[in-house]
């Protein structure tokens, strides 16, 4: 009975008018904080003027800033970040990160349509790899409740604060018994505050070969998916948004009742390809993929510039 009347709710909300619907409900909360007028604070045009402050961090092929682009279309940027305690264990230059997003690539390739992420590349067609070491300690991490908003946080402050790329952040050791954590921070800048989203994987947690996995359940959490009007996304009738940007069922990507296979939306009924009403928002659709749609989607964000959960109308002005 409980399972038809929260059916029931969920049809009456989709079917209601979206101009009367409240976004701002499905925004997170917690952001960490970070602001353009700090005095650390780098614009993406002025990265290249960082000044490394670990000769031990200064070591062949690593980069801290982020090299010239070959393209100017929306692309993801993969950083590779150390505590201030870290022992170096060079995953950024030995070709291990690189590894861990083109075979995400590849899953996505073999599941998507040929669809992948447009990935931030050098002149040579290797992997654009950035190096930061954070302020604090494992430690200090460790203690964090917000370690994927520290994280984010940073790379704004360093310079990582380009509009059209998503970061992928690498994180070489561990933080709590988390595997991988969308990274929020609200950014303040000259025109008012906007929230940025980063996808965050704690490699010391499990094998490196297998950090594919939430590097790309990451990055589409920080997409805006699984968005909570999808028809299988789950249900929490006592949390703060009644639902929950999981799947419910075993075997997707974006599950997490676990399963054998990590498909991506193998139906076409979630989040990729879809057609469902009141519910644009669509993976397949997004800038950050390519081949890129004529009528590409960035992140839902709500009026006050928040990354919404539930956007039954897809407002790309925004």
């Amino acid at each position: 009975m409980k399972k038809i009347f929260q059916t029931l709710l969920l049809l009456i909300i989709m079917s209601s008018p979206a101009s009367s619907f409240d976004e701002e409900r499905y925004t997170g909360g917690g952001q960490w904080p970070v602001s353009s007028s700090d005095d650390t604070f780098i614009h993406y045009q002025d990265q290249n003027q960082l000044t490394n402050k670990n000769e031990k961090d200064e070591i062949e092929g690593r980069f801290f800033y982020d090299q010239e682009d070959v393209t100017d279309d929306y692309q993801v940027h993969a950083i590779y970040i150390l505590a201030s305690d870290s022992k170096d264990k060079k995953y950024d230059t030995n070709g291990s990160i690189e590894s861990i997003v083109i075979k995400g690539n590849e899953h996505l390739k073999k599941n998507i349509d040929q669809k992948q992420f447009r990935l931030d590349l050098t002149k040579d067609g290797n992997l654009d790899v950035s190096f930061l070491r954070v302020n604090k300690t494992r430690k200090e991490i460790n203690r964090l409740e917000n370690a994927a908003g520290y994280f984010t946080g940073m790379v704004i402050l360093h310079g990582f604060n380009n509009p059209k790329k998503l970061y992928t952040i690498f994180y070489q050791d561990k933080y709590k018994w988390e595997w991988g954590q969308v990274g929020d921070a609200l950014y303040d800048t000259p025109n008012g505050e906007v929230e940025v989203t980063a996808g965050v994987v704690y490699l010391g947690k499990k094998k490196a070969s297998e950090a594919w996995v939430p590097h790309i359940h990451e990055l589409f959490h920080a997409l805006g998916f699984v968005q909570l009007c999808a028809p299988g996304a789950i249900i929490e009738r006592n949390s703060r948004w009644g639902k929950n940007d999981h799947l419910n069922y075993k075997n997707d990507i974006m599950s997490d009742r676990g399963g054998d296979y990590l498909y991506i939306d193998k139906k076409r009924t979630e989040y990729f390809g879809h057609s469902n009403l009141n519910c644009e928002l669509d993976l397949e659709k997004s800038a950050f993929m390519e081949p890129t749609e004529e009528n590409f989607q960035l992140q839902p964000f709500s009026p006050t510039c928040k990354l919404t959960r539930w956007q039954p109308i897809y407002n790309h002005e925004r």
